[in-house]
């Protein structure tokens, strides 16, 4: 294959490059690397090509890390939130005397990086959530290859024209079947991310990137880091030392149950972070699913109360007003109380009157006087009866009281909520009590609205608790109708992979082929040889099947954009 040369007074003037590759224009530089975008001239499309520092062509053991950085990515090339590797080789010296560099031909992703996209503007919640999901799931897809990237930043977080994530920079990447290049007491990464026990130069671990990932999430939702101490060793002591801030007091638009996630994610002890990067992820998501639900029952509930006091100051404005009578400037006090008195004696003056008229009309003056002395005689009725005469209060029967407790103690409780059921179920799957959280996942589903996020989130765990139980054949089913659910689709279809691959699995060791689950068609098969299991009818749904993989033709193409930082 023909190589070209870069145009002259190039800092790449001392080496070349294979001839199907023009560069365009520099793009990033690194301490380790530098990146160029390139036309590749034999397929037609952009590319990235990532080129060692002149400072380390001498440098073997620099120049064996590079190349590791390529073996690495191309193993998780397949996966959709991961930068696809096209190729991989050694330019040599433009002369005898001149060293090779090594390089790396990737996609080229023309939308910049998270870090751009923090830089220039606050990022939207929903944006930042799918961002978040779609690094946790490269990260998952990573660790269980045995990938360690060790220096997860939004830097390294790449985006296409269509803003979707790929994490890039497997630079520092360590592989866990790989001997380990560099020495024990150097510590690869950027401070502001990097874990407590990296800090301390201890090995980097899974643990460690999905500490970062938190630091990440944190700066997406809060708008900044949770340590910014200069210089960067004081920024290393923070994450050693220094509990983080909690994100609602920094953005108060964010609720406050987002802040006890985001804590365990950057938790000082490996062991205390969430088991799965996507279980951050997911938590982060339903934290703040229910955060907005919150304010908004809140801010109906506040309409309401203002309606009704509106109503009631309307009402109170129609009501007829009770005015007191102004005394007249020559009207003396007590005046008016002397007047009705004066008009009840003129009334009992008339009343006697009218007695002595009555008693002196014939054939009544018996009848009348009789009623008049029989009143006058009357003695005086007491104003209460003594007490031997007053009527007893009927007393209670003496089981009324026992018969109450008993029914209040035998009313059957309100049903669980779906979501305190899936987080509850939730709570015990991520904790290992697999068989405790199947039950109370299935009551969940049973309560919740199909068109609900609490349906699809017990869809999941309980196909994924069904699966770690030791249950996949009734995992699978479950995972696939999660599957039709537009919401994470990545992350369920992995899990619905290895769903499938464990029940190939059980098939091989029971000495047969696994059935598909019922009302799937035929068996579940291998594809193309490589061990991937498809599942009939569902298109994709397994890695290997159709639109399963990014790296097709013209997936980076778009105009190039500013501050696109594909390196370091």
């Amino acid at each position: 294959m023909g190589r070209r040369a870069v145009p002259p007074g190039s800092v790449l003037d001392h080496m070349q490059l294979p001839e199907r590759y023009q560069l365009v224009r520099r793009i990033a530089t690194g301490g380790m690397a530098s990146v160029w975008c390139a036309e590749d001239q034999m397929l037609g499309r952009k590319v990235a090509i990532k080129l060692l520092s002149e400072a380390y062509a001498h440098d073997d053991a620099a120049a064996r890390r590079f190349k590791r950085e390529a073996r690495a990515a191309a193993r998780l090339s397949g996966h959709p939130h991961v930068v696809t590797i096209f190729d991989v080789g050694t330019a040599p010296g433009a002369s005898e005397d001149a060293p090779g560099r090594a390089f790396i031909v990737m996609e080229y992703l023309a939308g910049g990086t998270v870090a751009d996209a923090l830089r220039v503007a606050a990022v939207r919640r929903e944006e930042a959530v799918r961002w978040l999901r779609e690094a946790a799931s490269a990260l998952d897809y990573a660790h269980e290859r045995g990938v360690i990237h060790r220096d997860i930043k939004p830097g390294n977080m790449l985006l296409d024209c269509d803003r979707v994530l790929h994490v890039a920079d497997f630079g520092i990447a360590r592989i866990g079947t790989d001997d380990t290049i560099t020495r024990s007491d150097q510590v690869f990464g950027t401070a502001a991310y990097l874990a407590p026990e990296r800090a301390v130069g201890l090995p980097a671990t899974a643990a460690s990137d999905r500490y970062s990932l938190a630091v990440a999430a944190f700066e997406l939702l809060a708008g900044e880091r949770p340590f910014a101490a200069k210089p960067l060793a004081e920024q290393a002591r923070q994450h050693l030392e220094a509990e983080p801030p909690q994100a609602s007091v920094l953005n108060r638009e964010l609720p406050a149950g987002v802040d006890e996630v985001l804590a365990r994610g950057m938790a000082k002890r490996p062991e205390d972070r969430w088991p799965t990067a996507s279980a951050f992820a997911d938590a982060v998501e339903r934290e703040l699913v229910r955060g907005s639900a919150l304010a908004s029952a809140s801010a109906s509930a506040s309409a309401s109360a203002s309606a009704s006091a509106s109503e009631a100051e309307a009402e109170a404005e129609t009501m007829p007003v009770v005015r007191r009578r102004r005394r007249r400037p020559d009207e003396r006090p007590g005046r008016s109380s002397r007047r009705p008195r004066a008009l009840a004696l003129a009334a009992l003056v008339a009343g006697g009157l009218c007695v002595a008229i009555l008693a002196a009309v014939p054939g009544g003056s018996n009848k009348t006087a009789a009623r008049t002395r029989n009143v006058a005689a009357a003695p005086a009725r007491p104003a209460t009866a003594p007490a031997a005469h007053r009527p007893r209060p009927h007393a209670a029967p003496a089981h009324r009281t026992t018969t109450t407790v008993t029914q209040l103690a035998s009313a059957p409780t309100p049903p669980a909520s779906a979501d305190s059921l899936e987080a509850r179920g939730h709570a015990l799957m991520v904790g290992g009590d697999y068989h405790a959280a199947i039950p109370v996942l299935r009551r969940a589903l049973a309560a919740a609205s199909p068109v609900s996020l609490t349906y699809a989130y017990a869809l999941f765990d309980l196909g994924r608790s069904l699966r770690l139980a030791g249950d996949p054949r009734a995992a699978v089913p479950i995972l696939w109708q999660r599957m039709q659910i537009p919401n994470q689709t990545e992350v369920v279809r992995t899990e619905l992979q290895r769903a499938l691959e464990a029940l190939g699995q059980q098939a091989n060791a029971s000495g047969g082929a696994s059935a598909a689950p019922p009302g799937r068609g035929p068996r579940a098969a291998r594809a193309h040889g490589r061990g991937d299991h498809v599942v009939p009818g569902a298109p994709g749904a397994a890695s290997g099947g159709p639109g399963s993989a990014s790296g097709g033709p013209g997936a980076a193409s778009g105009a190039p954009g500013p501050g696109n930082s594909q390196g370091d």
